[in-house]
């Protein structure tokens, strides 16, 4: 068993408990807070999965308390983020469209109003995503493209392959 952080081997007693919490080298904590459970990388240099990512990501998800939210992957806070923005726009054009109707018909007035809570709504939930995304890693992207997406993905993978490992061995100079 090895830390997440430095890849350091965790000393564990002959009954198998780890001997401490913390890492001697870095630090990090080797047990879940919440369960006490080790969290370890089984394989030396393995990159231990920090956030596991979702297979699939539903705008209901949106309604998960902040602390359920904070749980979520980067990249499945992305997605969300895409979907909220969406039924936010999509939302205001329906509400725009209504309080126009509304100045001739006053039938309108109620719906528009309705759409004006909606909205509401949908801005509160696109201001709890960005500001977990603002929490984590200092910003939140200000549009979210597929483009931008398929780079994520590709940088996830390639850096979840990527070993923690140090070469020992003297390498000869080109």
């Amino acid at each position: 068993m090895f830390c997440r952080y430095c890849g350091i081997e965790a000393k564990v007693n002959h009954a198998g408990v780890l001997e401490e919490a913390n890492c001697n080298f870095c630090g990090g904590s080797l047990v879940d807070e919440d369960t006490g459970h080790p969290k370890l990388c089984t394989i030396q240099g393995d990159r231990f999965e920090f956030h596991k990512m979702m297979p699939n990501v539903f705008i209901e998800h949106v309604e998960q308390p902040v602390g359920v939210l904070e749980t979520y992957h980067t990249f499945d806070l992305y997605l969300l983020l895409k979907e909220v923005r969406s039924m936010r726009s999509t939302t205001y054009y329906g509400m725009r469209v209504l309080n126009n109707a509304s100045e001739v018909d006053d039938d309108f007035k109620d719906l528009a109003q309705e759409h004006g809570k909606d909205y509401e709504y949908w801005t509160r939930r696109k201001f709890v995503i960005e500001n977990i995304l603002l929490e984590r890693q200092g910003y939140f992207p200000e549009r979210i493209t597929v483009k931008v997406l398929e780079f994520m993905a590709d940088q996830i993978k390639k850096s979840m392959k990527q070993k923690m490992k140090i070469s020992q061995t003297k390498q000869a100079v080109k």
